[in-house]
């Protein structure tokens, strides 16, 4: 039978600065930051995703009051599109929420497998929202475009730089941390944007306004809902292939697959061993590794734990859960 190990996320509150191997002096010094353990993280994550949904209803109905009130399509689809992310940043904390659960009797593997999924449903919803917004915005400027913008669609353009923006500094580094944190700092970030572009639009708008080119200034408004809902496909289609990645169990990024191939590499050199196969693929913050060596048949079950606690300790200082599983089989590995 294989011997196999599965290792869960370190309970301590921060990761060693050094460690060293059982059976020599040889040292690995770490020069990342301490790690929180996962109810630090969690709690960073929640109170992360409880500002973003407080901010969001108050730029949401300013955008959606200022919008109607004003006549403005870029204001009005900047409303309705933060009040979507509203419901999406509770479904995210929500998932949050099961996810630091843990594996339970119904769900043993845990259920990481929902922030991939709950961020593929907001790249999906936001991408929904942009085609709509686009489709609108040609028919408004087949129908003669829109009225200018008023003084209160530019106050509200202000607060659109200055509250994402704010909302994005707060929550970054959380979102180094944390995938559904960073997809929400995503967007925020990208609100901060739209709205530096509804400035300049209206301040473009108003300028012309009153000239030879006074006609051009009712294309403005539908113009910018445009070139904002192309500029924001980006982020939800990169939402919609990581979800893909992960759910159908494919490889992880290359910046994760290095350290992880090299930490196996240099476990199975310093115990000579010469043929191994490893797999990886993850699953939100769950990492998971199966490694296969073909040992002799002198090999003996001392060894193995003495690999095995070599590959956790290399393995456990990646940033994610580890479940590892290790195999030693005397027998040729099929695929290598």
């Amino acid at each position: 039978m294989p011997d196999q190990t599965k290792l869960s996320y370190p309970t301590s509150p921060t990761r060693p600065d050094t460690f060293e191997w059982d059976n020599d002096q040889r040292v690995l010094e770490m020069s990342d930051p301490p790690v929180l353990t996962p109810d630090g993280e969690y709690q960073l994550e929640r109170s992360a995703l409880s500002l973003s949904i407080a901010s969001g209803f108050v730029l949401a109905a300013l955008g959606i009051l200022i919008g109607i009130t004003a006549g403005s399509q870029i204001v009005l689809f900047d409303g309705f599109y933060t009040f979507l992310g509203i419901g999406l940043s509770w479904m995210a904390r929500r998932v949050a929420f099961l996810v630091k659960s843990g594996p339970t009797t119904r769900y043993p593997f845990g259920r990481e497998a929902l922030t991939p999924l709950i961020i593929g449903l907001e790249g999906v919803a936001l991408l929904a929202t942009c085609t709509y917004a686009t489709f609108n915005a040609v028919l408004t400027i087949i129908h003669g475009g829109s009225r200018l913008p008023s003084g209160w669609a530019v106050g509200y353009a202000l607060v659109a730089i200055v509250l994402p923006t704010g909302v994005w500094w707060h929550m970054r580094r959380t979102a180094r941390q944390s995938e559904l944190v960073a997809a929400e700092a995503t967007q925020w970030l990208a609100g901060g944007m739209l709205g530096m572009g509804m400035l300049v639009g209206f301040f473009f708008a108003r300028v012309i306004a009153g000239t030879a080119w006074t006609p051009a200034a009712r294309f403005v408004d539908p113009s910018l809902v445009i070139v904002a809902s192309l500029l924001f496909l980006i982020p939800p289609i990169r939402m919609i292939r990581s979800t893909f990645f992960e759910l159908v169990e494919g490889s992880p990024d290359n910046d994760l697959q290095g350290p992880a191939r090299e930490a196996v590499d240099e476990v199975a050199e310093r115990f000579s061993i010469g043929e191994h196969q490893l797999r990886m693929t993850k699953i939100g913050r769950k990492f998971y590794v199966e490694i296969e060596f073909l040992v002799g048949p002198e090999w003996n079950v001392r060894q193995s734990d003495e690999v095995r606690r070599a590959l956790a300790r290399r393995l456990e200082l990646l940033p994610h859960d580890l479940w590892l599983t290790v195999e030693f089989t005397a027998e040729r590995i099929v695929g290598t």
